[in-house]
């Protein structure tokens, strides 16, 4: 599962640099909200510096946003159930429009919803391979 979780990243770094939608960020979210494990931090920031160096940005400036976005995530896991559809939806929805607006793209609205539906689309895929692999073991 951690294989995958890889490989989508190496896709989702590779496809930010074509087009703009920020295709990391679900994947992020979607990875602090099943694993719940604190080195979400540290790949955060470093996706961040990648895109940065990729991008032509300031270094620092997505890592930094990646960041306080899973730490809102983890923030609010004791007072929301986290492990659902509905705030996978809501956070990357939420995050993806603040990314976006403060980057400057245009039409952030519908590449926020698009974003928010991979997002679900991953959580619910990724939902249905650990309930196996916990299945069989």
């Amino acid at each position: 599962m951690l294989y995958i979780f890889i490989l989508l990243f190496t896709v989702s770094i590779i496809l930010s640099g074509i087009t703009t939608i920020p295709l990391f960020l679900p994947l992020l979210i979607v990875w602090a909200v099943i694993f719940r494990k604190p080195s979400v931090f540290f790949v955060a920031f470093v996706v961040g510096f990648f895109l940065d160096l990729l991008l032509l940005r300031p270094l620092g400036q997505t890592g930094l946003i990646l960041v306080i976005a899973i730490f809102t995530v983890f923030l609010y896991e004791k007072k929301f159930e986290t492990q659902t559809a509905t705030f996978v939806f809501f956070a990357s929805f939420l995050w993806s429009l603040i990314y976006l607006k403060i980057f400057g793209y245009e039409n952030i609205f519908l590449q926020a919803l698009i974003n928010s539906l991979l997002a679900v689309l991953t959580f619910r895929l990724s939902q249905n391979s650990k309930g196996k692999s916990q299945k069989y073991n």
